[in-house]
């Protein structure tokens, strides 16, 4: 956690204290047992055993528009390349990366490179993101202001209290131009944290908030600094939306599976129906809102201008 006495001068963060910053740490202490469809995917280990035909593969329940994407998938795409994929929704953070781990779950499709990191850093996972799909669109949210010229100086700006979510909001919010990051720190690559902030300009203070509770902080801050999908489903609205920002380079989101199930013959069959070109083609043309507003294909994402300022 970024010590708040060492920050850069100008600068006036809040940190929300907490014991345990990420998500995954807690598995050390507790397991949650992740229950889809009433079955257990984070009890039994099927680490040795090859996969049928049939594959189940995870989303993180908050994330509907993963799920939605993954539904044409599993309908549209999958058929033709001899398989079946089963979608299944998984409730935490920790077991939904676990469950492939165990081989209890053939993959999963909920997370970009730096989560990943994150995730394998924290608890020794061999997982490997296989088959990048698809972009996160970004945005920043307030009820009460309609541009950043409008935000005041002081503004409580809340954004995520991982590392890899807050890299990403933190360029945002150098791409428009509310903060710059220190050198090196200003890619993906860099993964910068709060203390990473070279000037803010407007003295914001920031609240690092578990993903789960961003929506709800809402009410308590100036902006918050999201990806659409983790807030879409609580209901925020375009109307809210103060900007848009491009999905930063590496942070593509996919197909997560096991390195022990790589050679897998009906793995490689997974692997290459998320690799299908119909995928990029449906999130470019697709008429469900729900996937149009929030995710974009991969060849769009990186060099994406809807990230302009309003």
């Amino acid at each position: 956690m970024t010590d708040p006495t060492s920050q850069p001068h100008g600068l006036d963060i809040e940190l929300k204290k907490k014991k345990k910053r990420w998500p995954w740490i807690a598995a050390a202490v507790a397991v949650v047992v992740a229950i889809a469809g009433g079955v257990s995917y984070a009890t039994l280990a099927n680490q040795d055993k090859p996969f049928g035909t049939t594959l189940d593969v995870a989303t993180w329940s908050t994330d509907i528009a993963a799920e939605n994407l993954l539904q044409f998938i599993a309908t549209n795409v999958a058929p033709d390349h001899g398989i079946t994929i089963n979608p299944v929704k998984i409730d935490n953070l920790i077991e939904i990366n676990r469950a492939v781990d165990a081989g209890n779950v053939a993959g999963n499709f909920f997370e970009h490179q730096p989560f990943l990191n994150d995730a394998i850093a924290a608890n020794g996972f061999e997982l490997t993101l296989a088959a990048p799909t698809f972009t996160w669109d970004q945005a920043t949210y307030s009820n009460e202001y309609d541009s950043w010229n409008e935000v005041p100086r002081g503004a409580k700006i809340a954004l995520r209290d991982d590392p890899a979510g807050q890299a990403i909001a933190l360029l945002d919010l150098a791409h428009d131009k509310q903060i710059t990051l220190k050198p090196g720190k200003d890619t993906l690559q860099g993964l910068p944290q709060l203390s990473d902030i070279a000037s803010n300009p407007k003295d914001y203070q920031f609240v690092q908030v578990p993903i789960g509770q961003l929506a709800r902080s809402l009410a308590d801050v100036d902006a918050i600094v999201v990806h659409i999908s983790d807030v879409y489903a609580a209901g925020l609205t375009e109307d809210q939306i103060l900007a848009r920002e491009p999905a930063p380079k590496g942070s593509e989101g996919g197909l997560v599976v096991s390195n022990k199930h790589l050679d897998d013959p009906n793995v490689q069959k997974l692997i290459a129906t998320f690799q299908d070109p119909r995928i990029a083609d449906y999130l470019q043309t697709t008429d469900n809102a729900l996937i149009r507003d929030t995710l974009g294909p991969i060849d769009a994402g990186p060099d994406a201008t809807q990230g302009n300022t309003p």
